[in-house]
């Protein structure tokens, strides 16, 4: 259906034709959305809902929960999308909206003669792996709690984070004036000159802790655990022993080694004394061959001064005996061949007589012998 609304524009009256929006006004929102669970007070963790996963939920009377303690494997955080920007539901809601007034949409709701545009976005959400739910832990902590109690225990399984943009039309009245946003509906015109607020939700998915539990045999759990713990404590008490056993052995063998090297320098030391008093022979023995080596090089050089000595008196002699017997060749026939005996001009000697001491000096002999 299409209407037409006077609107009044320099004292005269325009009629404006609009679109009746009837067809899109309170469309139904995604069941994506509304199978979550919505729980006023969890909008404190809108900046960090990276530690709302995971956590044990105890539900309360009244619209009251309280916050357990959050139970994740060590080093394994929620998974985090965050990037997610489709636009879950987009609509415009009256008062006969279903959902009118509730906290999924922020409480964001019309009342008579408005209508409300909403636009819902989730902007971010995390969720545990199966295998990062310390099952075990879980375990031991609700070990003692009350079986009735532990039926209004969840775990948050995942969380999601919903931007609620919202803006308000007012009706208005066919003589009114038109300014900003218009919209037309049963044949009713609305407007608007607001702009979007905007809210944030958050909606979890949880799991009951009873059925939690049930997937998982706990005693079954908490006594492998307890078995491997006191097998764990056994062997590192044998470790320990072990441990301790080698301490020992390391200490005897280093008081062995620590034995075996001062023995090591007590010979050292010997044998250090020992090559000092050697050098010190050693010297002595190299003065001795050097005072020795300069006798022989003495010695070697007085025997080549004899053989020199030996070979000019040997072509001495060999001279001599040459001149000699040359002489003997040339000497005169008949003459003495004893050229050392001289005859007297006297032929007799008919008297001798010794001469004294002083007439030998006064001959020019020093010493004489009688």
């Amino acid at each position: 259906m299409t209407s037409f609304v006077g609107a009044r524009a320099q004292g005269h009256i325009v009629k404006i034709k609009l679109n009746d929006g009837s067809a899109s006004l309170n469309g139904n929102l995604p069941k994506d959305y509304t199978n979550r669970t919505f729980i006023k007070g969890l909008a404190m963790y809108r900046n960090k809902i990276d530690d709302l996963a995971g956590c044990l939920i105890l539900l309360e009377e009244k619209d009251k929960a309280s916050i357990i303690g959050q139970f994740l494997r060590p080093g394994e955080p929620p998974l985090r999308n965050a990037a997610l920007a489709d636009v879950l539901y987009s609509s415009k809601v009256s008062t006969s909206f279903k959902m009118n007034g509730s906290y999924m949409i922020a409480s964001a709701g019309a009342s008579t003669g408005s209508i409300v545009e909403l636009i819902l976005t989730d902007v971010n959400g995390v969720l545990v792996p199966e295998t990062s739910i310390p099952y075990l832990d879980i375990c031991k902590a609700a070990r003692n709690v009350d079986k009735e109690l532990k039926k209004r225990i969840y775990y948050i399984r995942s969380a999601k984070l919903t931007s609620v943009h919202s803006r308000v039309y007012q009706e208005i009245g066919s003589e009114a004036g038109i300014s900003g946003t218009v919209f037309s509906a049963a044949g009713k015109v609305y407007t608007s000159s607001d702009q979007f607020k905007t809210d944030y939700v958050v909606s979890v998915d949880l799991i009951s802790l009873t059925n939690l539990l049930l997937t998982r045999n706990c005693d079954g759990l908490i006594s492998n655990s307890e078995l491997t713990v006191r097998q764990q404590n056994d062997r590192a008490r044998q470790d320990a022993d072990r441990a301790e056993q080698d301490r020992r052995n390391k200490e005897s063998e280093l008081r062995g080694a620590k034995s075996e090297v001062d023995d090591l320098k007590r010979k050292v030391a010997e044998m250090q004394q020992v090559l000092r008093k050697q050098q010190s022979t050693s010297d002595e023995y190299k003065g001795q061959i050097e005072n020795l080596r300069k006798d022989l090089v003495s010695a070697q050089q007085r025997v080549n001064q004899v053989n020199i000595e030996i070979k000019q008196q040997v072509e001495n002699t060999s001279r001599v005996v040459m001149a000699n017997a040359e002489q003997q060749q040339n000497k005169p026939a008949g003459e003495d061949k004893n050229n050392l005996v001289q005859k007297s001009d006297v032929g007799v000697i008919s008297e001798v007589k010794n001469l004294s001491e002083e007439e030998v000096k006064k001959m020019g002999f020093k010493e004489v012998k009688q």
